[in-house]
């Protein structure tokens, strides 16, 4: 991006090895890789201008990232930036264990200088985090993303390299041979409506589900129980009892068991629903045995498939007519930064991700990331693998133009941390053995004890 301008010519430092390292809170990182800021091999580009616009020689930042395989790339750039303006970088990359290592680290009030939130810059970390509101890149946050992460007080926490988007994703052609225009699906009425015209017309499976994969079926109530209960124009709006703590899966949520339940007797799921696999509703998509999977972001995968697939997207049918449309949107897990408050060296933190918002530096990262921009000051480029996922994003947003709303993606909205997997294993609980309604009770159940106890435990 060009709005930061090269004031001189880079002064290019010697690395240097990093030994007992300050961390935010004034202790050393624990669990840290003290290491210096050369670039390897695999990363050796020199993206975007890096020559800060203010002396921060001698800083010192600890940066938590949490994407294991990108994880020496994403060094790598950082520390080309890092050598170029004379400040080291403390390397930690905790991989799976991220989340589990930012507790603990909040618990004890020792926290990097810089970390990737993975969706929480609010609700978790928010109290931790530095006001970024004022920043240049602030003006380029996609709208609809930028509502759903600045707080009430008009604070905004976090870099959004990337965002994550809560949709629908259906084979086009499987739709055209039905005579279903994904366009006039705007209800969940049309939705089912459109399963029993591609059951009827087409040898595809209308709704493709995988329960072999703990997690990966939690898509399903992603999607469902916001259109339904929390989204501002809901006829039935339970969203004050999810949040108070009232909310019950079995009574309150009622309408979803038996839409379910219907969609199942009907005959509109694969029938290897419990032992289908992520990587098999990709194919299926791909090649046409599928119409509908509940999740987004699987355009690449897809396509590895069959790269000649017309693979498109949707936002989340509505209650009813009076009602919008809806797209969950929140942070990318592996694209967005924040800064902790308390950090010793604020003016260097604030012009790294200046360096990190540039055009060509933000495409890298997200194309790491593997999601959508959250910035509209970049494209992905076509041949990038997350192009075909943001291109399908756009389409629906000129698709729905004028019937959508925006809301943070709903488990990190309404739900207690740590509530993600149950949602895959109530769908379990619910189909595996063929009669959803009676096992209707055992599946909310699931929901409901986890809910109890998480929400105690906050």
């Amino acid at each position: 991006m060009n709005k930061w301008i090269k004031k001189g010519l880079a002064v290019i430092m010697t690395s240097i090895m990093v030994t007992g390292l300050v961390a935010c809170s004034g202790e050393s990182g624990k669990g840290s890789n003290n290491s210096s800021s050369e670039t390897s091999d695999s990363s050796s580009k020199v993206l975007g201008d890096v020559t800060a616009e203010t002396d921060i020689s001698g800083a010192t930042i600890e940066i938590a990232y949490n994407k294991a395989d990108t994880a020496e790339d994403f060094f790598a750039l950082v520390g080309t930036w890092a050598d170029a303006n004379g400040v080291t970088i403390q390397e930690t990359s905790y991989g799976e264990e991220h989340e589990a290592q930012m507790k603990t680290r909040m618990g004890s009030g020792d926290l990097p200088d810089i970390w990737m939130t993975h969706g929480w810059s609010i609700n978790r970390y928010g109290e931790y985090l530095m006001d970024l509101s004022d920043q240049p890149w602030v003006v380029d946050i996609d709208p609809g993303l930028k509502d759903v992460i600045t707080t009430d007080d008009g604070e905004l926490y976090i870099l959004p390299i990337t965002q994550s988007i809560a949709s629908v994703t259906y084979n086009a052609d499987v739709l055209e041979e039905a005579g279903v225009d994904p366009s006039e699906i705007r209800t969940w009425d049309d939705f089912s409506e459109a399963l029993a015209a591609i059951k009827d017309k087409t040898d595809a499976s209308p709704l493709a589900i995988s329960l072999d994969e703990t997690g990966f079926d939690s898509y399903t109530l992603e999607l469902i129980l916001p259109s339904l209960y929390t989204n501002a124009d809901c006829a039935d709006n339970k969203a004050d009892k999810f949040l108070d703590g009232t909310f019950d899966f079995a009574k309150d949520a009622e309408e979803v068991w038996t839409m379910l339940s219907d969609w199942y007797n009907a005959g509109y799921y694969n029938e290897d629903l419990v032992s289908c696999k992520r990587d098999d509703l990709c194919q299926m998509l791909a090649t046409g045995e599928a119409a509908f999977t509940f999740y987004a972001a699987m355009n690449p995968s897809i396509l590895a498939y069959n790269p000649d697939a017309n693979i498109g997207i949707l936002p989340v049918p509505a209650s009813s007519d009076s009602a919008a449309s809806y797209f969950g949107v929140g942070e990318g897990n592996y694209g967005c930064f924040g800064v902790c408050k308390d950090t010793e060296y604020p003016e260097a933190c604030k012009e790294l991700l200046k360096y990190l918002a540039q055009s060509e530096v933000a495409e890298q990262v997200c194309e790491w990331d593997g999601g959508i921009p959250g910035l509209t000051s970049y494209e992905m480029p076509e041949d990038a693998e997350s192009a075909v996922t943001a291109t399908a994003y756009k389409n629906a947003q000129e698709m729905f133009d004028g019937d959508l709303i925006y809301d943070n993606v709903f488990d990190r909205e309404y739900l207690p941390s740590g509530m993600w997997s149950n949602m895959g294993d109530a769908g379990k609980e619910l189909f595996t053995d063929g009669d959803p309604e009676g096992h209707t009770a055992a599946a909310a159940k699931i929901l409901q004890d986890s809910y109890d106890e998480l929400i105690k435990g906050n």
